[in-house]
Formats: structure tokens, sequence, C-alpha cells
């Protein structure tokens, strides 16, 4: 199996190269990284822009790698267009905190994911809980190799992708693993000015909401359990589509 490795926080992050070290013995993987970190680009595109692409050895196993000037959208065209080909699979993380909830719309490393699917590539990202001091990548690598060999008997649709969050824990500590929804994920005070003079200087963060919705990713996540959720490149709400199909006099 051909695989592609990206991810959101650049090529040079310790997640990526523990993917690639897990994967690289097994399958023929390719990595193709932005130089920086692109947290909340989401799937934004550099449409026009000049994208300086180098080739990055890492040395990890891995048959080629590329470290792009772009978003992680870009590192998904710029590979499967031009640097690398076709490919059976995209891997992107491992991240560095969760991608939980409403936080899947700003996440650039689902966004690589959301851009292989427009290609009809299939698609994984992998994040880990939040942990400062320690982060258990071995987690993720260690569930991995085992997820992957029965991939082929999942018969995953090319226009869905997977979400996978991981406690920050000890495998050993690991309940098991969810099939869940995606959540809430809220924040309030999202908006603070730093200065007034010479003009309006703000940030924008905020402070999670805290909501217990029992059988949700986030849920899962801080009950040690490995969250997956599938996810559809199409937006489309086919039941309100059909309602307002049924009663055209709405807009007559």
């Amino acid at each position: 199996m051909r695989i592609l490795v990206t991810n959101d926080d650049g090529i040079e992050d310790r997640g990526l190269q523990e993917l690639v070290k897990a994967i690289s013995g097994k399958y023929e993987v390719y990595v193709v990284a932005p130089d920086k970190r692109y947290t909340g680009y989401s799937g934004a595109v550099s449409f026009f822009q000049l994208l300086s692409v180098a080739e990055y050895p890492l040395n990890l196993g891995e048959k080629r790698s590329f470290r792009v000037e772009g978003t992680p959208a870009d590192c998904i065209i710029m590979a499967l267009d031009e640097l690398i080909g076709a490919v059976d699979l995209v891997i992107s993380g491992i991240n560095d905190e969760p991608n939980l909830g409403d936080d899947i719309r700003l996440s650039a490393n689902l966004g690589a994911c959301r851009e292989a699917s427009f290609a009809d590539v299939s698609a994984i990202a992998l994040s880990l809980d939040y942990g400062a001091d320690t982060k258990y990548y071995q987690t993720v690598t260690n569930f991995l190799p085992v997820f992957l060999g029965k991939w082929h008997t999942m018969n995953i649709p090319k226009e869905v992708y997977l979400n996978i969050n991981f406690p920050n824990l000890p495998p050993d500590q690991i309940k098991g693993v969810l099939f869940v929804p995606a959540g809430r994920c809220r924040y309030r005070d999202r908006v603070h000015l730093l200065n007034e003079k010479p003009q309006l200087t703000y940030q924008i963060y905020g402070t999670k909401i805290e909501e217990e919705e029992v059988d949700t990713d986030s849920w899962a996540v801080k009950n040690h359990y490995i969250a997956i959720t599938p996810l559809h490149r199409d937006q489309t709400d086919k039941r309100v589509l059909s309602r307002l199909k049924r009663n055209r006099s709405y807009c007559l």
C-alpha cells in the first residue's frame, strides 16, 4: 500500500516523524508536509501564490520526502498532482492536540484529509489529546499498524475520511476503541483587545465551554477511549433538501 503522510505542524514535528517510523517498515511511505505550523488553516489553498518545494529527506524509512512552503491542503494537491502521484491512503498527523467536535472545521490536519477525499483518495487524521509534559505517541503508533492491517476489510468509501483522536495516555491505560459522532466544542470570550492605539488590535482565542455529551468524540477521549469519527466530503443535508423539494411553495 502506498501511503502519503502529511500534517499541519510542519515536517520537523515529532508526531509526523513517529508516524513515519511506525509504518515505513511495512508500507511504501511518502512524505509531503508543510514547512511550518498551520494550525487553524482548515482546508485553505494558496491560489496563485508561489510555493517553494524542496526535497527534505527524513531518513526514517520513507521513499521520498518533500517540504512545501504552503498549507496542508497545498501539500496534498502538490503530492497527488506533481510530486508523488497516485497513492492508496493519506495519513495526516500525528497532531499534538485533539481535533474534536466543532474544532474539526478549523483543523488543517483534517483539511488535508478533506482535500484528499475530493481527489477520491482515502484519508485518516490522527490526533493526540493535550499533555504538555509527556506525549504518548506510542499509543498511536501501537494502534495504527493493527488498524491498517484491517483497512481493506472496512470498505470505507473514498468520499469518507476518518478523524481518529487518542487519549494522551500510555497504551495500557486505553480502554478500547469507540466509533462515535462528533460532539460540540464551543468557546466563550473569543475576542481580546490588545491595543487601541495607533489602531485597534485584537487576538482571537477563547475559553472552552465544558459540555457533557455522552457517546461523542470528546466524551470518548475524556473517558480513555480511542474515538473514531467518519466524516463526509458532501456537506449537503439530504433530509432538509428532501423536505424543501417536496414543498416548492417556499420559492413561489
